[in-house]
């Protein structure tokens, strides 16, 4: 990399902002295989570099999944404790919710995946051959769906998965972490789901377009670029076969989501409409991103392999405006979530 690949992003130095003021009461509700790890990473660092107060889980790093969301799921929580960010696995409640969090303007975001590759991920990542004590002769969307989706309605509701919640990642996932019933896909339930959604939520981003989703988080904080560079979490190494398409596995798998499908496919397109609507600089910051993203993924590289800051690298903070040394903050994009969780946890002790 050479300096001026890294001079150009100068315009993108944070201005003084005359129309809006930064967001510090957020809500993110995880969601599972949808690259939701790579923004509560965003969340963290944003909570750290301006001192906030993080809801932290009482259950390891999530809270008490899969049962909705109360303050009894709170770590190290008095009453009228009250907090500014919320971002570790939870199932949806918004009055509880709200009612932990200061008083102010809050705005509450998600993230979806297209159902089908999400799916898959959840089955090899979730084991569902071993949790459902599949026959393992076949690859293992194949062998959940041998069977017809009344047998296998029957037979996951009869199963009792430890870990994650019996059935709750097996159908409709992303509607279970909303908060709402999975085993309903009636069309007067689909509407309501979607008009709820649509009313309780301010952005749902979108997996496949990662970058494009954070522009608009920023813009809908009214954050910082420093705020929303990021690297990919918890992605797949390895990616086993899990079907060998000898039936329609796809369209199975969709026409068994099908409330997460509907969900999808509908915020999808207001996705779509938000970046329609956009101001004009949406596209440039979105390449400019992606090409900040990679550069900073050099440096990073380098600067943790090495341990020695290059001139680069303080460019890259200088153009930001990042107050912290690169190493740190190389550490802190490339944290995970359990051990943010523990620093978050530590300090709260702390702080008790």
């Amino acid at each position: 990399m050479v300096i001026s690949d890294i001079n150009e992003f100068s315009c993108l130095k944070p201005t003084k902002k005359t129309q809006c003021t930064p967001v510090d009461n957020v809500i993110f509700l995880k969601t599972h295989k949808t690259g939701s790890t790579t923004i509560a990473n965003v969340m963290y660092r944003y909570s750290k570099s301006n001192r906030l107060k993080v809801a932290l889980p009482g259950c390891d790093h999530r809270f008490c999944f899969p049962y909705k969301f109360t303050e009894n799921f709170l770590y190290n929580h008095k009453v009228n404790d009250t907090y500014n960010m919320l971002f570790h696995h939870a199932v949806f409640h918004k009055q509880n919710m709200i009612k932990i969090l200061d008083k102010g303007n809050t705005k509450i975001v998600t993230i979806l995946r297209e159902p089908y590759s999400q799916f898959d991920s959840a089955a090899q990542y979730f084991n569902f051959k071993i949790n459902y004590k599949l026959s393992g002769k076949l690859p293992v969307l194949d062998d959940l769906f041998k069977m017809s989706d009344e047998d296998l309605t029957a037979y996951i509701k009869s199963q009792k998965v430890d870990g994650y919640g019996a059935y709750s990642l097996t159908k409709n996932p992303n509607a279970f972490d909303m908060g709402f019933d999975p085993w309903n896909e009636t069309s007067e339930y689909i509407k309501t789901v979607l008009k709820t959604i649509e009313e309780d939520f301010n952005l749902v981003m979108i997996t496949e377009y990662m970058a494009e989703s954070l522009v608009l988080l920023k813009n809908e904080l009214c954050w910082d670029f420093k705020d929303i560079v990021f690297f990919h979490h918890n992605a797949r190494l390895t990616k086993e076969i899990n079907t060998n398409y000898v039936q329609n596995i796809k369209q199975r798998v969709l026409n068994w989501n099908k409330l997460d499908v509907a969900i999808y496919n509908y915020f999808n397109k207001t996705f779509w409409e938000k970046i329609k609507y956009s101001d004009n600089s949406f596209i440039s910051d979105v390449e400019k991103l992606k090409k900040f993203n990679h550069l900073l993924q050099q440096e990073c590289t380098t600067v943790l392999n090495n341990a020695t800051v290059t001139p680069n690298a303080n460019l890259l903070l200088s153009d930001f405006k990042i107050a912290q040394k690169f190493e740190d903050f190389c550490s802190d994009l490339l944290i995970e979530e359990i051990l943010f969780t523990n620093v978050l946890k530590k300090a709260k002790d702390e702080n008790l």
